[in-house]
């Protein structure tokens, strides 16, 4: 029988889930009345939405990492109806090298949202923005509910036409450790590329937090297997990377970061997501494997790499660390985008922590990144 002690299973997590209601229940009202002078908001220069946004999410990601809410993966289009797609792998010759190496991790059959539609042809299709959802590899799953605000705020401030987002599977599900998610990256992008026929050169990639960091393992992957023939995509927009998981392991990283008051990040969602996507020591890789540790491991990529960073995020120091490293690898063509007062990963919370004028922003200079890196190219 499981211990009370143990939240993420019952009774454990009964209890918990009962003790948090009753605390923020109390909370609450403080909040509401204690963030109304801007001195005493985490950041004075955010408005009144934005310190009680922050709160309250922090509240519930700290809840939902203690329990450890699972995601289910569902193939079956739901309320997405016809915008949701469901992708084969390809051929496995596409698949070696390090996403081989565990013989319990193979290719399987995946979803996806398309937005603003689902193209009836290729040809419809202008430019199109491959959106890696974030969530620690243990949450979230590239549908409206999810992935919607992202998804409006690049269509309505970018050059692309359709945003592609991937169920790709979850480090919090059986089956889902890496290489799984690197293996359903690897299937997104050759079900545009070689199923859809869209030329490299219209393809961008985008992920947010640890779906940036995907985006970062799939392009080290092309790097390291040109034997795999994957097109390198056009650009890459990195919105809140996570650089280096195995880092959230280390006992109170969080805590000791200068930004920590300032953002909605807590240390046991980074402590889930890292212990969940750790490969299997059959494999041979660890979380320090370069194409798991971003951080200290810098290749070099024809795809243009825009770091987008939160001036008020954990990770910020991370971020602008990366992109210093990226930057002076020869032939790499790199840049960076701070939103001064942002926490973490406004592309995918901006619309729940009130940074949607700031997301809109960061979008519209993601895509100039893009246009002035195509004319150069």
């Amino acid at each position: 029988m499981a211990s009370i002690s143990d939240f993420t299973s019952q009774p454990g997590k009964f209890i918990f889930t009962l003790r948090a209601i009753v605390i923020n229940v109390i909370k609450f009202p403080f909040w509401i009345l204690y963030f109304i002078p801007p001195f005493l908001r985490p950041n004075p220069k955010w408005t009144y939405q934005q310190a009680l946004g922050v709160r309250i999410l922090k509240s519930y990601l700290a809840y939902v990492s203690t329990i450890e809410i699972k995601t289910p993966i569902d193939l079956r289009p739901g309320a997405e109806g016809d915008r949701f797609v469901t992708i084969k792998p390809g051929n496995p010759d596409n698949y070696i090298g390090v996403v081989a190496q565990d013989r319990g991790i193979i290719p399987q059959t995946i979803g996806g949202t398309w937005y603003p539609a689902h193209p009836s042809l290729s040809s419809d299709v202008g430019k199109v923005a491959l959106h890696f959802h974030g969530g620690a590899y243990v949450i979230g799953n590239g549908r409206t509910q999810d992935v919607g605000f992202a998804a409006r705020t690049i269509l309505a401030n970018t050059m692309v036409t359709h945003v592609f987002a991937p169920q790709y599977r979850l480090a919090s599900n059986p089956g889902g450790r890496f290489p799984a998610f690197l293996q359903d990256a690897i299937t997104s992008l050759l079900y545009l590329s070689e199923e859809l026929g869209i030329p490299a050169k219209h393809i961008a990639i985008s992920g947010d937090s640890a779906g940036a960091h995907l985006c970062l393992t799939l392009l080290r992957y092309i790097a390291d297997n040109p034997e795999a023939k994957l097109a390198a995509p056009a650009c890459a927009w990195l919105w809140s990377p996570w650089g280096n998981p195995a880092a959230a392991l280390e006992q109170g990283s969080i805590g000791k970061n200068q930004n920590e008051p300032t953002d909605y990040l807590v240390e046991q969602f980074g402590v889930w997501g890292a212990k969940s996507m750790k490969p299997s020591e059959a494999s041979g890789i660890t979380l320090e494997h370069p194409s798991i540790c971003i951080l200290g491991n810098a290749f070099a990529t024809p795809t243009p790499l825009l770091f987008i960073a939160g001036g008020s995020e954990v990770l910020y120091d991370d971020i602008l660390e990366m992109y210093e490293e990226f930057k002076v690898v020869k032939g790499n063509k790199v840049g960076l985008e701070v939103v001064k007062e942002a926490v973490h990963d406004i592309i995918l919370t901006g619309y729940c922590v009130r940074f949607i004028n700031e997301a809109r922003l960061a979008a519209k200079h993601a895509d100039e990144f893009w246009i002035n890196n195509e004319q150069h190219s």
